[in-house]
């Protein structure tokens, strides 16, 4: 368990590091699939070829063994598969598949996903906005992996997949941004045409429901198939800024015309944090979010934005288990534990000036 330990008390995991733009661009992830030549898909894979695979991504791992930690997902149990996907470290479908790996490096800040929708899944995730930077460091392992995996590519489609979305490049550009006052605003229509026209698309975070819960989104290409890696990393570079630019007017103009209605918000919130005695996970994030903001807007001088970037993330139900070294008995139980650490949390940062 010695792999998994490191992995989860990495301390520098994105949403505790400060990047560029952090204040709106809480991550920027890039993902490249890709496949093994002459293997079926992982769908339809033999316990032979899985060997086989699983024989490959060691052979990947070890040739840096003091920097890889290497995971078999079945071995562990559903707590710590659902902390590793709370951690955004594997995704839902690996949670609950008997046949995925994930290689973990935390020196160069990447992960290996194996056996997910492809046989290979590189991972990149950066605080703040770093797509390009994101994209430089995914193609170099790209490279890395595909000196030991021969690819499934054709010349006329590109890198081939299971998924006709995924033919093409192989990449996924996105980035998760906080735009909590374009949404009180309902303006988040204004960004939903240009999005969509540049073959990209805006979502919630909530799961795969893609409900939206504390002014989060997650804005993402939508195919790749006759575009380059480059044409996709700059298009996403630009969408992105044109976002960042919306919601910073915004918050301008929501200070300059409604200051005490924006502070009564912020301030509501951080009292119903303060002295709730139960929060449900909806709830905490969309107070969470409200603080943020008012963390941002300099309305909150007392908190850091990592520490509630932080605190954002430990109210999901295995990083609440995790905290108090329990498992829960109910959502009740969750609820309770919930409100208890955000409440002392919050009150060991220092007083607050109200």
């Amino acid at each position: 368990m010695t792999g998994l330990e490191e992995i989860l008390n990495e301390s520098n995991s994105f949403w505790r590091c400060k990047g560029p733009r952090n204040d709106i661009v809480l991550s920027s992830r890039v993902r490249l699939g890709r496949n093994v030549k002459s293997l079926h898909f992982p769908d339809v894979m033999g316990d032979g070829e899985m060997e086989y695979l699983f024989a490959l991504a060691d052979k990947f791992a070890f040739k840096e063994p003091s920097g890889n930690r290497c995971l078999r997902i079945n071995s562990l149990d559903l707590h710590y598969k659902r902390l590793l996907r709370e951690k955004n470290i594997i995704t839902s479908e690996m949670e609950g598949s008997e046949k995925s790996l994930v290689v973990v490096n935390k020196n160069r800040g990447f992960t290996l996903l194996i056996n997910d929708s492809d046989h290979f899944r590189i991972q990149i995730i950066k605080a703040g906005f770093q797509i390009h930077e994101a994209f430089i460091d995914a193609d170099a392992v790209d490279d890395e992996l595909n000196s030991i995996v021969p690819y499934a590519f054709s010349e006329r489609y590109g890198y081939l997949s299971s998924n006709p979305a995924n033919i093409g490049t192989g990449l996924k550009v996105s980035a998760l941004m906080h735009l909590p006052v374009l949404t009180m605003q309902k303006r988040i229509s204004e960004t939903v045409s240009p999005v969509k026209e540049s073959g990209f698309q805006i979502t919630g975070t909530l799961g795969n429901s893609g409900r939206i819960i504390g002014g989060l989104y997650i804005i993402s290409n939508r195919r790749q198939f006759g575009l380059t890696e480059v044409d996709l990393v700059e298009t996403a570079d630009d969408i992105i800024s044109r976002i960042i630019k919306l919601e910073d007017d915004s918050r301008d103009e929501f200070f300059s015309t409604s200051r005490h209605e924006l502070e009564d918000t912020v301030w509501r919130s951080l009292g119903i944090l303060l002295y709730a005695r139960r929060l449900n996970y909806v709830e905490a994030v969309e107070h969470l979010s409200r603080v943020r903001l008012g963390v941002v807007m300099s309305i909150i001088k007392d908190y850091d934005l990592v520490h509630i970037n932080d605190l954002m993330v430990k109210v999901q139900w295995s990083h609440l288990q995790e905290y108090y070294g329990i498992r829960f008995r109910s959502i009740i139980d969750s609820d309770e534990f919930r409100a208890n650490m955000v409440r002392a949390e919050l009150k060991n940062s220092g007083e607050l000036d109200v």
